[in-house]
């Protein structure tokens, strides 16, 4: 991460992101956010560059434990952690309770960067009635840029996304549902659609110990293969060292299944550690 300001409305940041897959360089690095800041008000602040998606990172702040995994859709792969474009985010209202994000994007996500012939928006809406909750929708439409060149886009990919969560110094509730339509069939004359739903919570037992379960249940072709689903569960007891270490001990399971029954299953027993600085 490296973080510099310029002026006090204007910064820039950069994080990058290193591939550690075992078909592919591990020295293949990525720039997850790599932009230039304009804060101008808590109303508007303005991001060029490559910058967190509206939905993602919200879902995950919400969530309370992005890493030991993913929120639902960017688990799945129907969300874009961040990507390249121009983004704006804020907070309205007398204590900021109104928050909202837009993003005007390439739709390629910041792996392999690339562009189509149109430009795709997501944007973001979320209420706090309290400070510890929030009720938010959030939308998305494009061509994830596979238009353009040689490429036709049959379809347009969209989805729509709600979540309802709560969260203080002791605990956290919440639940998030999603649908996506054509999302893998831009190309695809076939049209398709996913809906999932996650719900999660966590709870501080001492002021070291927290306990956290979470399980997710998605459809992922209800036009195509109507069976087709996937169901996800999590339980693990967190330690936190200090301020900036925590610790977790987490079991994972993960069935994906269609009309055959189960095609795939995962079982994960491990420790994730997140450092903050």
């Amino acid at each position: 991460d490296v973080d510099h300001r310029f002026s006090p409305e204007w910064s820039a940041h950069a994080t990058t992101d290193i591939n550690w897959l075992r078909d592919a360089s591990p020295t293949d690095l990525w720039l997850k956010r790599a932009y230039l800041q304009g804060a101008f008000s808590k109303a508007l602040t303005l991001r060029v560059g490559v910058a967190d998606m509206p939905w993602t990172a919200y879902a995950n702040h919400w969530g309370g434990y992005r890493y030991v995994d993913n929120e639902l859709a960017g688990r799945l792969k129907y969300a874009n952690s961040t990507d390249w474009g121009v983004h704006l985010l804020g907070a309205l209202g007398a204590r900021g309770q109104w928050q909202y994000a837009t993003a005007v994007v390439s739709g390629s996500s910041f792996k392999r960067p690339r562009t189509g012939d149109s430009a795709d928006v997501e944007m973001r809406l979320g209420w706090q009635p309290t400070t510890h909750t929030v009720l938010a929708v959030g939308g998305y439409r494009g061509k994830r840029a596979l238009d353009g060149g040689e490429h036709v886009a049959v379809h347009t990919a969209q989805r729509w996304n709600a979540m309802a969560a709560y969260a203080d110094s002791r605990f956290r509730l919440g639940a998030q549902y999603f649908r996506a339509s054509n999302w893998n069939q831009v190309r695809s004359p076939r049209a398709d659609a996913a809906r999932g739903w996650s719900a999660w919570a966590s709870m501080q037992l001492a002021p070291q110990w927290s306990v956290l379960a979470r399980h997710d249940d998605a459809h992922l072709s209800v036009q195509l293969d109507p069976l087709r689903r996937d169901r996800y569960n999590s339980l693990g007891l967190e330690y936190r060292c200090s301020r900036s270490l925590q610790l977790a001990i987490v079991a994972k399971r993960e069935r994906l299944a269609n009309h055959v029954g189960v095609v795939t299953g995962t079982n994960e027993l491990g420790v994730w550690t997140q450092i903050a600085f």
